[in-house]
């Protein structure tokens, strides 16, 4: 009985006061999900996720842009904190309304895991894309940011065969590997951060996504900084990749999806 108590109070911490609206994506599945937090730090994180939701963060001055955030996890978990919540609340500032993704992460194989998170993301585009109106949004100014295996499931979508399903712009933070891909006509702007001292393998394939993209003649950014490691979100640990978000809202202003 305690056990059950304590997870019904973190459930219940996992949503911010600021943020209420839940957009069930998948009305066919049963709603289930656990709170927990890792054993070597107090960051909140969400297993056993049986059915897809959005968390909206309307923009308090809404610019037109809107951003899918995909938290991190190896696809067995989502860091819904730094990756997640925290990410949202940055966006919101700088006139962005966010929308956290909360995919499935219940699956027998990797493979399995892959497939059924690739279907929440691209799903999710589709949703998000047919309700902007009800966010004043421009369904053509939509895009996708992941971090680590949701950086992978951001590329997964802008590769994405079917245009609905793709996002009109991405951001991948430090992603995790990514299984081969074919470039689409139509494959859009791609943002890249990750950290030089980052697992070899992350590194490796960041540099091969930019690649594809530079080879395919698509706008790309790539920024690596010299420090940082691995799983940094949005947290500040006095490393030089703090700077990253600083980064991201100068591409957004770039490409005039923010002011």
């Amino acid at each position: 009985m305690r056990a059950t108590a304590l997870s019904l109070a973190l459930a219940a911490l996992a949503l911010p006061a600021a943020e209420r609206h839940v957009i069930p994506m998948r009305t066919d599945l049963p709603r289930g999900e656990e709170v927990f937090i890792g054993p070597n730090d107090t960051e909140r994180r969400i297993r056993k996720i049986t059915s897809p939701t959005m968390l909206v963060y309307p923009a308090p001055r809404p610019s037109g842009t809107g951003i899918i955030v995909i938290p991190g996890g190896g696809l067995t978990h989502l860091s819904i904190d730094k990756e997640g919540t925290a990410c949202a609340e940055w966006l919101n500032t700088i006139g962005v309304t966010a929308f956290v993704l909360k995919h499935r992460v219940t699956f027998s194989t990797f493979d399995d895991g892959m497939r059924i998170a690739g279907d929440d993301t691209t799903l999710a585009v589709r949703l998000a894309k047919r309700s902007a109106a009800e966010w004043k949004l421009d369904p053509a100014r939509i895009g996708l940011m992941g971090f680590s295996s949701g950086g992978k499931l951001a590329i997964v979508a802008a590769t994405s065969a079917n245009p609905a399903s793709r996002p009109a712009f991405a951001a991948a933070i430090y992603p995790s590997a990514s299984d081969e891909f074919t470039m689409p006509s139509g494959a859009p702007p791609l943002f890249l951060t990750v950290a030089h001292d980052d697992q070899t393998g992350i590194m490796e394939d960041t540099l091969r996504v930019y690649a594809a993209w530079r080879k395919a003649r698509v706008p790309a950014e790539l920024h690596i900084f010299w420090k940082g490691g691995h799983g940094f979100g949005m947290r500040k640990r006095g490393n030089p990749i703090d700077a990253w978000p600083d980064r991201l809202a100068d591409w957004l202003r770039s490409r005039q999806l923010i002011p």
